[in-house]
Order: C-alpha cells, then structure tokens, then sequence
C-alpha cells in the first residue's frame, strides 16, 4: 500500500512538474502582452525612431551634482546621438553600432574608446526599448512570472527575462494601469544592480510616454530625465549618426 501511494505522489509531481513551467510561461507572456498593449500596441512595437528633448539632473553618491538640457535621437536598432547643453557650448555623442564620436563645442569629432562604445552597446541592448521590440523574438530569450509585490499601495506584477546573453531583466508592472513602474538589469558577470524607474506618463503620437525617468545603481540614484517633447516616427536620416567632417 505505502508503494503504491508512493507511485501516485511521484506521479503528481511528474504531472505538475510537466504542467506547470508551461502556464507559468503562459501568465508570463500574458503580463508581457498587457505592458505592450498599454505602451500603445503595434503602434509602439512599429517605432522606427524617437526624438526626445527635456533636461537631466546628475547625481553623484546620491547628491545632485548638475543640470543641463538634452536632445536625444535613436535610430533603432542601434544609432542614437545625444546633444547636451546649448548651441553654443554643446557637446554631441553620437553611436553607430560598434562606432562612436564625441563632439565638444565645436572641435573636430574624437572616436569613443573601445570601453565607452562596449558601454553604449551594452545599456542599449538591456533598455526597455530594445528588450520590447527586439529582444522578447531571440529564440534563446527566456520569461517567467515572480511573485507580486506591494509598492507605494499597489499590486505590482513581476516578470523576469533572461536575454540570450543570459542578462537578467525584470519588468515591475502596475496591475490596474499595465505600464511598467520600474526595470531592473542585472548584467551577465556584472555585481551591479541597473534600475530605471517611471512615471508621469503621457500619449505621445499612440504612443505612451514617461516624461520623467530616474535611474539608480545598486539603489543610488545618478540620474534624473525630465522629458518636454517626444516625437516618433519623424523620418531621422541615418546622417544625423555620423560625425561632421573634420576640420
């Protein structure tokens, strides 16, 4: 009888083993879907480009250590070009796949050291625009739901990602409004802890926008965005990417 009742509990398990990683990844996906379609749907994963301006707020050990304005410009999947500060004393960093410049004032455009162009492409391809558009179709990308959690009195739904560079993503989801509140990356044979947080969101153009993002390291705040404008889809010309000529 024991051998029998044993049998019949290995069984159970074996079921459950089988069924449930499949509506586990079931919930995931579904969580995934609801955060897409609030960002605004096919509208959202059909940007093409995104031109953003507004101020940032720099933080050192968690103090406020400066302010400027910005212009941002992204090409996706991988060209984006940033002009901080105005006219007049501007400085441009621009990044084109494994290349990249740097333009202060009005001198002739410096190449990015190899550390500062691994740097790009590494926080790109763990953002949130890259990981909803491209990385979710890699074959190898991995989701699973984690338990919910209470922030700020909300029910907040959690869904973690393991990318095919087995980075570790985690989207932090307000259950009643489907936007993410914050993501947090983990990177592989990294110790440090990346958090975007978001709020003040806004339609920009069908397409749903915080306008003010904070981001931490190992729960240190170091920066702030305050965004003005967006604009998606405006046609960016791939020569806005590359460096002027130089003098």
């Amino acid at each position: 009888m024991f051998r029998r009742i044993l049998r019949f509990l290995l069984l159970c398990l074996c079921v459950l083993a089988g069924t449930h990683p499949a509506e586990a990844q079931t919930k995931a996906n579904q969580l995934i879907d609801q955060m897409i379609d609030a960002l605004g749907g096919q509208t959202f994963l059909d940007v093409k480009d995104i031109h953003t301006t507004g101020r940032f707020f720099a933080f050192t050990r968690g103090q406020l250590s400066g302010s400027d304005i910005f212009s941002d410009y992204i090409k996706l999947p991988d060209m984006e070009r940033v002009e901080f500060g105005p006219t007049t004393r501007r400085t441009t960093q621009i990044n084109r796949g494994k290349e990249g410049w740097k333009i202060v004032a009005k001198k002739s455009p410096e190449p990015q050291s190899p550390g500062e162009i691994e740097e790009f492409l590494k926080g790109l391809k763990t953002s949130l625009d890259y990981v909803l558009r491209f990385t979710l179709e890699e074959r190898q990308t991995t989701v699973q739901p984690l338990p919910s959690e209470m922030i700020d009195f909300k029910r907040i739904d959690v869904v973690e990602l393991r990318d095919p560079e087995k980075n570790r993503i985690r989207f932090y989801i307000d259950r009643d409004t489907h936007l993410p509140i914050k993501m947090q990356v983990r990177r592989t044979e990294e110790s440090k802890l990346h958090e975007e947080q978001y709020s003040n969101w806004h339609k920009f153009e069908g397409v749903m926008t915080a306008l003010f993002v904070s981001r931490l390291t190992d729960n240190v705040k170091t920066m702030e965005i305050h965004l003005d404008t967006a604009d998606y889809n405006s046609g960016l010309s791939d020569n806005l990417f590359a460096p002027p000529a130089s003098k």
